[in-house]
């Protein structure tokens, strides 16, 4: 039906409504996504190692990102590292949740039993999503640390486990 109102503007060739059409729909699917919070969100996710050195960091948002909005999000985890390591100490939990905030960014971490921190910087709201992320990242993390030819506290250069951890942010972020 709208193919046909498109149609009838002004005397458009079939060719021209239809490419008319599809940015429409194109633009009614975006709008729904960010209303649901599929898109546009932002992500960066960090692994530091118990000598508080960043061993693997991506931005695994899909939200448009400025050049300095990375080291701003590197600043807003290095920050939280001090509140990190004091509720690491207090708490039996491997998953903190939210451990502080900026803005509308929080920040969520998951410690493993030999401390190592995986950090979150996120705007979702999806606790669930978010833990089963570090679960599932903690497990890729294990395989690595099983590698005989890795050195635990070096940093990862897998292009393997970088393409895992990108499919499990867009599976449960």
């Amino acid at each position: 039906m709208l193919y046909v109102i498109l149609l009838e503007e002004g005397g458009a060739t079939m060719s021209t409504c239809f490419c008319r059409l599809l940015l429409y729909l194109r633009f009614i699917l975006k709008v729904i996504l960010l209303k649901e919070g599929v898109m546009a969100t932002t992500a960066c996710f960090v692994i530091v190692s118990k000598n508080d050195i960043p061993v693997y960091e991506a931005e695994v948002g899909s939200a448009l990102r400025k050049e300095d909005a990375a080291h701003q999000h590197q600043f807003i985890l290095h920050a939280a590292l001090d509140v990190v390591q004091d509720l690491a100490w207090t708490t039996s939990a491997m998953f903190l949740k939210t451990v502080d905030r900026f803005n509308d960014l929080v920040v969520s971490v998951y410690v493993t039993a030999g401390h190592t921190r995986l950090m979150l910087l996120h705007d979702s709201r999806s606790e669930d999503g978010i833990k089963s992320f570090f679960q599932d990242v903690h497990e890729l993390y294990i395989k690595i640390l099983l590698n005989p030819l890795y050195i635990p506290g070096s940093r990862i250069t897998s292009s393997h486990f970088d393409t895992k951890v990108r499919a499990l942010a867009r599976k449960y972020l």
